[in-house]
């Protein structure tokens, strides 16, 4: 197992360079990327990430500590408020309909999938990032629709295939991986594949969607309002978790900051037509970029001693 802690250990020092590599590598060479992606490629490793995640979790920890549960509240329907009303904003900026649709969509998306491993990796509380990511995902069911009808002249989306999709990539590897681990409670190797698995993962998914970037004129307008989108929404997460210790925050601003870009792909392609999720691509790469240098960041605090108790 010393091998597994000192191949997680180096992938994560370097977490952010990889992920720009593996992302201009997707960029360069899109083919195999959009192959994989074909086949449901990014589902199956959102699926894999979760499933990691869980192998990382104590079971008698699957709740996040009370004092912490009604920030989790606060923010997750905060951000299901005002996330929408940003992006729609955010949107205006490009003129194509199907491309601003595709920008529109990230902000009725659920928190990212993958933003409860890289909370993790952080240092932070996984469960906390996994009740918003829980809360959001129910939200999104409820308020995607409406959202989408009110701020685009009658668009929608079908709550159905969210939540279908949802439990598929969320709930069902999310209890396999705590299953196992509670198999496995005693042993070292559960917690050890879990950080490990997950930086490996997170790598992969930057590889597979920066292979459905397209890279065109058209869509220099649309880069600046998926970049200012992230900007504002990472803002509110670090609004709304304001005050709490740097663990904490952390875990409840990248849920915020962080919206499922394969959700919000699906949503842009059922409201918008097949065009409008070719944006999806772009915002993916940039939220991983945001996951794997907040990890960074604070694994660094973490070694001299500045950010976790």
């Amino acid at each position: 197992m010393d091998g597994v802690l000192a191949l997680a250990g180096w992938l994560e020092r370097r977490l952010v360079l990889l992920v720009l590599g593996v992302g201009t590598l997707g960029v360069a060479v899109p083919g195999l990327p959009r192959a994989v992606a074909d086949v449901d490629g990014i589902s199956i490793a959102l699926a894999l990430l979760v499933f990691s995640v869980g192998l990382g979790v104590d079971p008698g920890g699957l709740f996040p500590p009370r004092a912490l549960l009604g920030r989790c509240l606060v923010v997750t329907v905060g951000a299901a408020a005002v996330l929408p009303l940003l992006a729609w904003s955010c949107s205006r900026l490009v003129d194509d309909p199907a491309l601003r649709g595709g920008v529109l969509s990230a902000g009725v998306a659920p928190a990212e999938v993958a933003s409860v491993a890289l909370v993790a990796l952080a240092g932070g509380p996984a469960t906390a990032a996994m009740t918003v990511l829980i809360g959001s995902t129910l939200l999104s069911v409820l308020i995607a629709g409406p959202a989408l009808s009110a701020l685009a002249r009658g668009a929608s989306a079908d709550p159905a295939s969210i939540l279908g999709g949802l439990l598929l990539v969320v709930a069902l590897p999310l209890l396999v991986g705590v299953g196992v681990r509670a198999l496995l409670r005693d042993r070292p190797g559960p917690a050890q594949a879990s950080q490990t698995g997950s930086l490996v993962l997170v790598l992969l998914l930057a590889w597979l969607v920066a292979g459905q970037i397209e890279l065109s004129r058209q869509y220099l307008m649309v880069a600046a309002a998926l970049l200012l989108f992230l900007v504002g929404s990472t803002a509110l997460g670090l609004l709304l978790s304001a005050g709490l210790p740097a663990p904490e925050q952390v875990a409840l601003t990248l849920p915020v900051g962080m919206r499922d870009f394969a959700i919000a792909a699906g949503i842009a392609t059922q409201a918008f037509g097949d065009a409008a999720a070719a944006p999806l691509g772009l915002y993916g790469l940039l939220v991983l970029l945001l996951g794997a240098a907040a990890a960074a960041r604070s694994g660094t605090h973490a070694a001299t001693g500045a950010a976790h108790p």
